[in-house]
């Protein structure tokens, strides 16, 4: 529980999208989801709009697949300039190849991010995924895989580029108690032919339950990029929150 206080204070100032917690096979049969969501508006001596909304779609046939979506977007102006602007999109497929242990998955996402000067990047991916339970500690997931990387830029200086990365993670997810979930997941993702050209992220999300079906929501990422854009950081940290409610 100490752990627990100590983690709300420090992720008291966020505003999360979507969440990181892995998807399992059996767990919630049928169509389920959930939607996300926060806005702040100040008028006066500060001048700010920030909008976030964040929705996830699931099915599971409670035996051999799953597939989910995701789908977010962030916005944000201060003082009329807009400073965020970015979208996301998530579909992902994870089926049975040994037991309920070992899946295969492929995916393919779209991004959208302004501010670090990605006009479009899309990804189309396959790999492997390793699940074990810890009794009393959680669940670990290890996988690994590959997927084809386009990013065309906002610019003319960076050309456009077609890459393949390897994709390797690992994620973990445990349920303190009925009402407080924590999870954790982290990207190493480093181009075939090219290795000290490396996307890497990390995660951590702790939800709390508020009533029946909804949620608080808080996140902490850290992501990294050894070749961004020119003129472009190599990493980005953020702080969210977000109210949740599943259906």
């Amino acid at each position: 529980m100490k752990f627990l206080i100590i983690l709300v204070l420090f992720l008291v100032n966020l505003e999360a999208v979507i969440t990181i917690a892995p998807v399992d096979i059996g767990k919630q049969p049928g169509l389920s989801g959930g939607v996300k969501g926060s806005f702040s508006t100040t008028r006066g001596n500060t001048d700010t709009d920030e909008y976030s909304a964040g929705l996830r779609m699931i099915y599971d046939n409670n035996s051999s697949y799953v597939t989910w979506s995701d789908i977010a977007f962030n916005y944000a102006k201060a003082s009329g300039v807009l400073n965020r602007q970015n979208t996301y999109a998530h579909l992902r497929y994870i089926h049975t190849l040994y037991k309920k242990h070992l899946n295969w998955e492929a995916f393919v996402q779209s991004q959208t991010n302004k501010f670090t000067k990605i006009e479009k990047r899309l990804l189309a991916g396959l790999g492997l995924r390793y699940h074990t339970q810890m009794q009393g500690y959680g669940n670990i997931y290890v996988g690994f895989g590959c997927f084809s990387e386009y990013i065309s830029y906002t610019t003319n200086v960076d050309p456009s580029e077609h890459n393949l990365r390897l994709n390797m993670y690992i994620a973990y997810k445990n349920r303190f108690s009925r009402n407080v979930r924590f999870s954790y997941i982290g990207y190493y993702q480093p181009r075939a032919d090219v290795v000290s050209d490396t996307i890497a992220s990390n995660a951590a999300e702790l939800r709390i339950t508020i009533y029946k079906q909804l949620s608080i929501n808080f996140e902490l990422t850290y992501n990294q990029d050894t070749r961004p854009a020119i003129g472009v950081k190599k990493y980005d940290f953020s702080q969210k929150t977000s109210f949740v409610y599943d259906f």
